[in-house]
């Protein structure tokens, strides 16, 4: 047996106190006195066995890691939109991802022109994007690659830096070149005009009226000038060189010449996608994207409206 632990106080002139310990009696080791272990319970972390301090997370490895999941969903978020995913997908992909990355609490909403994410840490902290998504020409080549992306990652496929590299080597793929859009226009152009009514004549005459509108898009696209004014300007020189084709080759329809080479600049990737926003409740990207499409087809009136006002 041991004799209790006596504590003496302080007395009144200011001796310290004392603390008296049990003695050993009998040959009894001290160390019965400590508390009994259970197992690796009451053993620090890094007496217990395959414990390696460089696999403890720590808050900054965290934050980082977080901060390339945020950069990595952010911005398939924003390829998927500007080349004209519809909203429910670009959501629904950073979501899937951000959770194939161990990111689950991520919060994203999205417009026609933006997108909002957050991402909550482990420590309760959060970090927030804000991307604004000019709207542009859709390429939807990039839509269909930036989905097989997210099916691999979630997969397993991928580490984050191998994602990453992917992504950013997807939204930079070019589209096609100018001799192939050149060929689509002038294809395009007359495949419409048959289907509308067109002779066979009408649709090779409207082929090279194609390629003169192809030609003039780039030349504005490079000199930045606004959509609505290259609306404008294009469908009149579609409705000028559906009227010079008619006069110098007689026998020629001038309407389904117009019409086949007005269908390259309706807007049929934002009409579609507005609709399906609509369906998918999300009305307010649908209004926007309803809106463009509507803006650009007043646009073409007033072309083709000026140019009969002044030469027909």
């Amino acid at each position: 047996m041991t004799e209790p632990i006596q504590y003496k106080g302080e007395d009144t002139r200011g001796r310290a106190a004392q603390l008296t310990l049990p003695q050993k009696q009998n040959g009894e080791d001290s160390d019965s006195h400590k508390p009994e272990q259970r197992g690796d319970k009451t053993k620090l972390p890094s007496e217990k066995p395959g414990y390696d301090a460089g696999k403890t997370a720590q808050p900054g490895d965290i934050h980082e890691s977080g901060r390339k999941v945020l950069d990595l969903v952010s911005m398939m978020g924003e390829t998927l939109l500007a080349n004209g995913a519809e909203i429910a997908r670009v959501q629904d992909t950073m979501l899937i991802v951000g959770r194939a990355f161990d990111k689950a609490d991520i919060d994203v909403f999205a417009i026609s022109n933006g997108i909002f994410v957050t991402l909550h840490h482990e420590d309760k902290t959060r970090c927030t994007q804000i991307k604004h998504v000019p709207l542009k020409t859709p390429n939807l080549g990039r839509v269909a690659q930036m989905n097989q992306l997210s099916r691999e990652i979630c997969e397993g496929r991928y580490t984050l830096d191998e994602a990453m590299a992917e992504m950013e080597r997807i939204a930079a793929t070019p589209g096609a070149g100018l001799l192939q859009q050149a060929f689509a226009c002038a294809l395009g152009s007359g495949c419409f005009c048959y289907l509308f009514g067109g002779s066979v004549w009408d649709c090779l005459a409207v082929a090279p009226v194609g390629v003169l509108l192809c030609l003039f898009q780039y030349v504005m696209g490079r000199g930045k000038i606004s959509k609505v004014m290259q609306t404008i300007l294009g469908s009149a020189l579609i409705t000028l060189g559906g009227m010079v084709m008619a006069a110098l080759f007689a026998g020629l329809n001038m309407d389904k010449i117009i019409i086949g080479g007005l269908i390259i600049l309706v807007p049929g990737v934002p009409l579609t996608t507005s609709i399906r926003d609509f369906f998918n409740g999300d009305y307010l990207s649908g209004a926007i994207r309803l809106i463009d499409a509507i803006l650009v087809a007043i646009c073409m009136a007033i072309g083709v409206g000026v140019i009969y006002r002044l030469f027909y």
